[in-house]
């Protein structure tokens, strides 16, 4: 996979520079970091599967891509009605791309059966009649002889608002992406449908941009699988590379906001996602002001009466309670150790729980014995049932 090493070196995947794509790169040999999903070659039709590297499926690839899309759907939160378990089933025998893409076609055959909504869009044009404003501006600058037709500026109805633009892209990308016989013929009718429809050239900055208001309600679904495509596609998309194009999911990440998604936390607790309260040092440069430096930024927090009271981190890494010795340490990073007792002093004031979360595997089943970063600060770490959506043992929330 030359292309592929190439692209490493172009930095072409570099948008996650803590989790990169393509780790230990050699002179005949590279690893791939915590990523699924898929990667195409634009040379000999060239394909990757990529699966996890942790058995959350009873080592079965089946049973992994079940729960992959399970994770996919609670972190989404896609619509139970429009994918249901029997659609998963029906559906098994699909790469987790090809499923996906199945499924934003499904959705917007749905929408096209009730309709696409139109809108005014402001459009500059050149016509020989009047229409709309003059822009005199521009009229005034025009070369003698090329002043025959006037500058204008007007409303016209049309579905190229930016909801119907994204999906246009998000379609185009897919039509070029699928290797699937079925929805390469269902991708092409739906573009027939679609043709006067322009694109957008960058898409993930206009995800921003769609309107949440109860005229797009029916566009609701299929918003979901565009951000799926959209967010996840590597080259970027927006940067119009086309050739050798991946569709990758960072494990970490979704492994962190499936945990956020599942967890209950019982009132008047509060649950808080990523919340960036302090740092870890203040620092005066020289003729300024002080300044707050180096953001602790946890996965997850909890309150208690705007007390916080429990912060949780979660790891996509594979530890092993088997090795519970002072020189293997259950496969722990001992920079992970570090980060949980800076968050411990800084973000709690006189006592607090903090826990480490690592995916439950056939050799982490159960919660670790505690570790005592002093009389009122420990940690603990606890396995995560992936399949169930839950903490194993004891319930350390309440």
């Amino acid at each position: 996979m030359e292309w592929l090493v190439s692209q490493y070196q172009s930095n072409a995947f570099s948008e996650d520079v803590e989790n990169p794509v393509i780790t230990d790169l050699k002179r005949n040999s590279f690893k791939l970091g915590s990523y699924i999903g898929y990667i195409q070659s634009p040379f000999n039709n060239e394909r990757i599967h990529v699966l996890p590297k942790i058995d959350i499926g009873n080592n079965s690839s089946e049973k992994s891509y079940a729960i992959l899309k399970k994770m996919l759907s609670v972190v989404y939160e896609l619509n139970p009605k429009s994918i249901s378990i029997a659609d998963l089933d029906h559906h098994h025998d699909l790469p987790l791309h090809e499923w996906i893409i199945k499924q934003f076609l499904l959705s917007l055959q749905k929408l096209l059966h009730g309709g696409l909504r139109s809108d005014y869009q402001l459009v500059e044009d050149n016509q020989s009649y009047l229409r709309g404003r003059l822009l005199v501006s521009k009229q005034i600058r025009k070369a003698p002889g090329q002043d025959i037709n006037f500058e204008l500026e007007y409303d016209d109805f049309n579905f190229n608002g930016v909801e119907n633009r994204l999906i246009k892209t998000t379609l185009n990308f897919v039509s070029e992406f699928t290797c699937n016989s079925d929805s390469i013929l269902m991708a092409y009718d739906l573009s027939l449908l679609l043709e006067e429809i322009q694109p957008i050239l960058n898409p993930v900055e206009m995800l921003g941009f769609w309107r949440e208001n109860r005229l797009y309600e029916s566009y609701g679904d299929i918003k979901k699988w565009i951000e799926i495509i959209l967010l996840n596609i590597r080259p970027s998309f927006q940067h119009g590379s086309h050739k050798g194009i991946s569709l990758l999911f960072s494990m970490p990440q979704l492994f962190e906001k499936y945990v956020a998604k599942c967890l209950h936390i019982d009132s008047p607790k509060k649950l808080h996602i990523q919340p960036s309260r302090t740092s870890l040092a203040e620092h005066t440069p020289l003729g300024k002001k002080t300044e707050k430096w180096f953001r602790l930024k946890p996965d997850l927090l909890i309150t208690e009466n705007r007390k916080n009271v429990c912060i949780l981190d979660t790891k996509w890494k594979l530890i092993d309670e088997r090795k519970n010795n002072s020189l293997k340490k259950y496969d722990i990073n001992q920079s992970d150790l570090y980060q949980m007792f800076a968050y411990g002093h800084k973000y709690f004031d006189a006592e607090g729980q903090l826990i480490l979360i690592y995916p439950k595997h056939s050799n982490f089943k159960a919660p670790l014995p505690c570790f005592y970063f002093s009389d009122r600060i420990n940690l603990k770490v606890i396995p995560f049932d992936i399949e169930k959506g839950c903490l194993v043992g004891e319930n350390c929330l309440t």
